[in-house]
């Protein structure tokens, strides 16, 4: 007998990564089957964990953005012309990164209930990306990486072609939800070869994705120096 009741979600499609201002929308979609008695069908996603949601959809109503997404979502969008399944996705307008997280979709009627949860990040590249050397005196060199503008945020790495460096400070803050890493570490001209190649990489951890990287050419500097800058967004899957 539960078969003749049960409420399944079979698919739930939610983008594991957007960029910020390439899309006008997303969607996130939840795909459910029912069985005969759907009293109470109840369509429910939540942000975060949560505990109440941010879009709601009974489907003897009109559906319900609430929260975080309170204004923020198409309520005229439709998944289907199924009049049980018509309001099942959210359809986020200027998705931004505030909503980066998890989403669950709860499907429930009076008899059962169903959920799944995936991730979304919507990133930002940096804005400013930009590596330096100053030599404080004759014996040292101060090598600097910062950037700016990042999200989520950013790690910053410095190494020479043979080596990644030891003893580099961080430093990371949020500024209006973008991100400025700043790396740097002082070295001791006799460590350094000469000509000295200094190379800082940015990295952005994300969902699981292909990597996607952009480079910025070495720059010359003076003629014991030589700097340069890979800048890559990698997944962490």
């Amino acid at each position: 007998m539960r078969g003749l009741y049960a409420v399944k979600i079979v698919k739930v499609v939610v983008p594991e990564i957007i960029q910020y201002g390439v899309q006008d929308a997303v969607i996130l979609d939840c795909d459910y089957t029912y069985g005969n008695n759907t009293s109470g069908l109840v369509v429910k996603w939540f942000f975060k964990n949560k505990a109440r949601p941010v879009y709601q959809w009974i489907v003897t109503q009109k559906p319900q953005d609430m929260g975080i997404l309170r204004g923020r979502v198409d309520l005229t969008y439709r998944a289907s012309n199924d009049p049980l399944k018509m309001h099942r996705a959210l359809r986020i307008v200027k998705p931004n990164t505030d909503i980066s997280g998890d989403y669950t979709c709860v499907v429930s009627t009076f008899m059962e209930e169903d959920s799944r949860t995936k991730q979304m990040i919507v990133f930002v590249p940096e804005t400013n990306f930009r590596l330096i050397q100053n030599k404080t005196d004759d014996d040292t060199v101060n090598v600097i990486c910062a950037a700016d503008g990042a999200f989520p945020a950013p790690n910053l790495t410095l190494a020479t072609p043979e080596r990644r460096l030891d003893g580099v400070s961080h430093n990371l803050k949020l500024v209006n939800g973008r991100y400025s890493a700043v790396a740097s570490v002082t070295l001791q001209d006799a460590d350094l070869p000469s000509p000295a190649e200094f190379i800082c990489t940015l990295r952005i951890p994300l969902a699981k994705t292909d990597d996607v990287d952009h480079r910025l050419p070495t720059e010359q500097y003076n003629n014991k120096y030589n700097t340069g800058c890979a800048s890559i967004i990698i997944s962490t899957g």
